[in-house]
């Protein structure tokens, strides 16, 4: 399409939020029933949980498995507390160590179900220490075992922009988020290096939710020196300054487009 026409971009667009809600996998993207593609994405997230999680590592609770991915998805995106999910499992008298969820938090990265990224600091202790967020491998799957919630959009979003960073990330770079007054959702860093500093937000209409967005970018810029600055919205498209600093407003579909 010619995406400088109207006609053109509210194509893109629509395309665009049909991939934000669907699976990625291939083999699903090719099927027309939608519910035959829900059963398979399900079929997909179940052999995941019990043939690569249960079994491989030979866990012997595969309810509280479950209860703790279903859990970290549904906190998609926000730092994660692993000692909370353990105090809530405890209410719940369902008997797990804390040491197992820390081990279970690993093993659902190890096979590619969740990716972790931690808190920015220059200090790799500190870094290691701060809550991490955790991103889930396939929007569409998540929505098939979740039943999507109000403020998901904002979710799915940022999870979308976090794949397609990770897909263009090389051996030499890394992803983190910003956290101190206020928060940055992506810090790309290739060695000592701070390459770009990206916000996802859904809409930029409201003006809390615009202030917000833009001083946490204006502090992710004090603090590390970069001033390749972009937000990632649904369909908003601006340049403008805040405090001294350029910021590129960016439409998703134009941003993930090559």
């Amino acid at each position: 399409v010619d995406k400088f026409s109207e006609e053109g971009r509210a194509i893109l667009l629509t395309s665009f939020n049909e991939y934000l809600h669907a699976s990625a996998f291939p083999e699903v993207t090719l099927m027309e029933e939608k519910s035959l593609q829900i059963r398979k994405v399900q079929a997909y997230f179940n052999t995941m949980l019990f043939r690569d999680l249960v079994e491989h590592y030979k866990l012997n609770n595969p309810d509280i498995v479950r209860y703790f991915v279903k859990r970290i998805m549904a906190n998609l995106t926000k730092p994660t507390s692993i000692n909370s999910i353990y105090n809530d499992l405890k209410s719940r008298g369902l008997k797990i160590s804390k040491d197992s969820l820390y081990e279970l938090a690993d093993h659902v990265c190890e096979i590619f179900m969740f990716f972790r990224i931690h808190k920015y600091s220059t200090s790799l202790i500190k870094e290691a220490n701060g809550l991490p967020k955790y991103y889930f491998i396939d929007n569409g799957m998540r929505n098939s075992v979740l039943l999507p919630q109000s403020g998901d959009e904002g979710k799915l979003l940022e999870n979308a922009v976090f794949l397609q960073l990770r897909r263009n990330l090389t051996p030499m770079q890394k992803i983190t988020y910003f956290s101190d007054e206020h928060e940055c959702d992506f810090i790309v860093q290739t060695e000592d290096r701070i390459d770009q500093l990206i916000q996802v937000c859904l809409s930029m209409t409201d003006e809390s939710t615009r202030l917000r967005e833009l001083k946490g970018m204006k502090e992710a810029n004090r603090v590390t020196g970069c001033t390749n600055c972009t937000i990632v919205t649904l369909e908003e498209s601006d340049e403008i300054e805040f405090e001294g600093l350029k910021i590129n407003i960016v439409p998703a579909w134009k941003w993930f487009l090559p």
